[in-house]
């Protein structure tokens, strides 16, 4: 038998034109998208997208996209455009240096939004082109209507006759498509509803691309023809907390920035664990109720019909990541989890962007909806720690929720979820927006969370800068008092002097609200007065066994409530006297600004340093002092705190490397009534000044001389010069080291308010501060 060969190949049937059109394109918008990526890709640095009424047939519309982008020329529409999966995006670089598409399908979006199609465009140094396609003819069922036997006609044409065949203004170079016989009909609704989807889709952190809309139907200050753009995500920064993520250098670095309501509370630079993650960014907003109303105000959207966390590729949305209801992250399954400690998709608002020019990591699949599963798209977006890191080989979260869970666990301890009153929970939003509500005070300290928060999934060897906004934070933990005390004073000030029966019906509600409120804190209150009341009893029982009783003592203070509340107490009554000062200082200055002078300033500056000292040694002292820090002052002996702070705190104050040393021979006791935050800044003072002395010993010394008691601090450091006499060098503004010269003076001022008198001098191996008081 013999054989016959026969040459074969494979032959496009004109049906063609849909699979690869309506087949793979699954909506209008993305037809619409899919568009404005050519576009982009054609080096446009805008787009108009124009509904306008059709010049044959009166009443109809007909759909023009139009671009400023390099046009084509006869050359390229033959052997490019007209050449079906052809396309040069694969193999040469746009004029932006990233193409948002390359599959060579987006040409067929034009067949999906209408059955004709008329293509004007010029490429520089070329005439115009006009293109007619009627699609109708492809949709045929013969068998042997192949794809390349309906001809199609491009002829060239005039600046004039463009005007007249599109009554537009004729371009120097771009292309105008032209799509009639639409297939869809945009009515109001459905075109808000693409206007939604084009500006979730040109979310453009750059601002290196525009897209104007109209529809011939509305008027021009209608919102239908508004500019599209996505300004809601700047927005936000000023009513949410948030996370920046970004790499940089060449991908080997990664800044992480967590803000809150507008402001930084820190940022760190870390190394890149993320081998195939090189230009990334991430934005990501938590939402609690006022920030959602924010969000419905700004964009006509509730947050949770706008979607949830998206993707960018090479600038443009990739499909269907952070519509509704998609879960692309895992966000939603881990909330189901544990709902009161992880976020779900309704809290979170946000977007990813990934820049990868050759397509070599991130690619999107044939059919527009999502990227290829690949390991560049595991280490994005891992729920678990299955994620090897490039650093040393240790397991990591994705990218995403690496990043997501700092926040997270921000707002959960941080800030108590930013929860508000639950009796709040039916307010509407223009009181949310107006900040008609109190929040739930949190019990958890937001400076306690931090550091677990910057080093949360963060080994330390990856960390390389950690910057902490201590300024915000302290005033972030004050914030809630504030609040609180700011509406007793508004309501004391409504209501003061009026009769309860003369009450509106919303006095009577907020006043009802207020007594509410007060009655649970006074219930709460009382709780744990008598929690702290047992302790109390059980601590005194284990003191009467001490031999002696220490001023300083061991406490574990994860357990010792009232010690955290002592010292919120005294923070309080420091803070609150600075910032009446602060306030009067102000008022005084904006009333009259000549009255405010140099010295003035200098006083001020220096009252604000000295608080802020006691501040900070308050907060030292609460971990480990057994007096009650709410009395402020205690009576107690001076020496003997001294001698124990040194012993306490030295590993923790000191950063000079000195060796201390203390000496009371003779156990001489002086038992006055002090402050203790005031005693040990004038301790640290003292050392400060030996370390900037280059003093390698300190010795303090407790000597009785007839009714006198001495307290020496002597050091071997290089001495005083003599450009001061000894005694000026407690003046405001004299120093004989890089200080402020506020050291000295401060130690002045303390010691004379328990009745002593403070001198210095050069002693042979150095210098003796020697203070001095009456038995």
């Amino acid at each position: 038998m013999n054989s016959i060969n026969e040459e074969l190949s494979f032959s496009a049937h004109a049906r063609l034109k849909d699979i690869v059109g309506s087949g793979l394109i699954m909506s209008d918008g993305i037809a619409i998208i899919e568009l404005i990526k050519n576009s982009k890709d054609a080096g446009s640095t805008s787009v108009r997208i124009a509904f306008r009424e059709s010049k044959f047939d009166r009443g109809e519309t007909e759909l023009i996209i139009a671009d400023e982008g390099h046009g084509m020329s006869m050359e390229d529409i033959e052997f490019k455009w007209l050449n079906i999966a052809y396309s040069e995006k694969r193999t040469n670089k746009s004029a932006h240096g990233v193409y948002a598409g390359s599959k060579g399908i987006g040409r067929f979006s034009c067949d999906r939004l209408g059955s004709k199609l008329e293509i004007l465009t010029k490429k520089e140094g070329n005439p115009y082109i006009k293109l007619e396609i009627d699609w109708t003819k492809y949709e045929v069922d013969q068998r042997n209507v192949g794809i390349g036997n309906i001809k199609l006609s491009a002829e060239q044409f005039t600046k004039e006759q463009f005007t007249q065949n599109t009554g537009e203004d004729p371009f120097k170079f771009g292309t105008m498509l032209i799509i009639r016989n639409l297939r869809s009909a945009w009515d109001r609704w459905r075109l808000i509803d693409l206007r939604s989807e084009l500006e979730r889709f040109v979310i453009d952190p750059d601002n290196n691309f525009s897209v104007q809309f109209n529809h011939w139907k509305y008027a021009e200050d209608d919102k239908i023809n508004a500019p599209i753009e996505n300004k809601i995500f700047n927005d936000l920064d000023f009513r949410t907390t948030s996370i920046q993520v970004s790499t940089f250098e060449n991908g080997s670095k990664i800044q992480l920035e967590l803000r809150h309501d507008g402001d930084y509370v820190f940022r760190t630079i870390e190394k890149n664990p993320y081998s195939r993650i090189k230009d990334a960014y991430l934005n990501l907003h938590f939402l609690n109720q006022p920030a959602k109303a924010f969000f419905k105000r700004q964009s006509d959207y509730r947050s949770v019909d706008y979607g949830s966390v998206f993707l960018f590729l090479n600038g443009f949305r990739v499909f269907p990541y952070g519509s509704l209801g998609d879960d692309w992250l895992g966000i939603q399954r881990r909330h189901a989890q544990g709902q009161r400690r992880y976020f779900g998709t309704r809290d979170l608002v946000g977007f990813i962007k990934i820049t990868d020019p050759d397509g070599t990591d991130f690619a999107p699949v044939s059919s527009r909806e999502g990227l290829v599963r690949n390991e560049a798209f595991h280490q994005l977006v891992a729920l678990d720690e299955s994620v090897e890191s490039c650093i040393d080989q240790k397991n990591l979260f994705g990218f995403f929720h690496k990043s997501m869970r700092k926040l997270e666990k921000f707002v959960v301890e941080g800030l108590d979820w930013d929860r508000i009153d639950r009796e709040a929970s039916d307010l509407k939003d223009k009181d949310l927006l107006a900040g008609n509500y109190q929040y739930l005070v949190s019990e958890r300290p937001i400076l306690e969370t931090i550091d677990s928060i910057v080093k949360i999934r963060s080994p330390e060897n990856y960390i390389d800068d950690i910057e902490i906004n201590v300024k915000y934070l302290s005033e972030l933990a004050k914030q809630e008092t504030e609040k609180y005390n700011e509406m007793i004073e508004a309501l004391e000030e409504k209501f003061e002097g009026t009769p309860i029966n003369e009450l509106k019906s919303a006095e009577r509600r907020d006043l009802s609200k207020f007594i509410s409120r007060l009655a649970k804190e006074l219930e709460q209150k009382i709780q744990t007065n008598l929690q702290l009341k047992a302790k109390t009893q059980r601590t005194e029982k284990a003191l009467e066994i001490e031999e002696k009783r220490r001023i300083f003592a061991e406490f574990e203070s994860s357990a010792d409530k009232k010690r955290i509340i002592d010292l919120h107490h005294q923070v309080g009554i420091v803070a609150e006297h600075l910032l009446l000062r602060l306030n009067r200082t102000v008022r005084k200055y904006k009333k009259k600004p000549d009255s405010f002078n140099k010295e003035q300033a200098f006083e001020l500056m220096e009252d604000s340093i000295f608080q802020v000292q006691k501040i900070l040694n308050v907060t030292k002292l609460a971990t480990k002092a057994n007096f009650d820090l709410a009395t402020n002052r205690v009576h107690e002996d001076i020496i003997q705190f001294i001698s124990e702070y040194l012993t306490n705190f030295q590993d923790l104050s000191f950063g000079w490397g000195i060796k201390l040393g203390f000496s009371n021979p003779d156990r001489i006791q002086y038992k006055r009534t002090f402050r203790p935050a005031e005693i040990s800044i004038l301790v640290d003072n003292l050392i400060d000044n030996s370390g900037k002395a280059d003093a390698k010993n300190i010795v303090v010394r407790v000597e009785l001389e007839t009714d006198r008691i001495l307290v020496q601090f002597d050091d071997d450091g290089h001495g005083l010069t003599n450009r001061y006499p000894p005694k000026d060098l407690f003046k405001k503004g004299i120093s004989t080291t890089s200080g402020s010269g506020i050291g000295l003076v401060h130690a002045k001022q303390i010691v004379e308010d328990i009745g002593g008198n403070i001198s210095i001098a050069n002693i042979k191996s150095g210098v003796r501060v020697t203070m001095e008081f009456t038995r």
